[in-house]
């Protein structure tokens, strides 16, 4: 759930849509939209902001500043991975959340 205000854009939901407060990579951003949409819908998205979860299950971060990745719609401490998951931190753990940072430029491949 979203804890602090960040900034709004406006996304069209892709593929599987979106779940209220849940966190996805949408192009080269990670965006926490603010309520549930269909494929297609236009949602405002937070991309910068603080927020308490999801972690994923079986994390148990320090939040004292530990890189945050996204993986599978969680926040975790571990670099993910799985291809096509986030490898750059999105973010930070502090005071039992998460503060996103931003944009994140993902790995491009020649």
């Amino acid at each position: 759930m979203q804890i602090a205000e960040g900034k709004k854009i406006a996304v069209v939901a892709p593929a599987g849509g979106f779940v209220k407060d849940v966190p996805v990579l949408v192009g080269a951003l990670v965006v926490v939209p603010s309520f549930k949409a269909e494929v297609g819908e236009v949602v405002t998205c937070t991309y910068k902001g603080f927020y308490d979860g999801p972690i994923k299950e079986g994390d148990s971060p320090s939040f004292g500043c530990e890189p945050a990745y996204l993986e599978a719609g969680s926040f975790t401490k571990t670099k993910p991975a799985i291809e096509g998951e986030v490898e750059q931190p999105i973010g930070v753990f502090i005071d039992g959340g998460v503060l996103l940072t931003g944009e994140v430029i993902t790995q491009l491949v020649a």
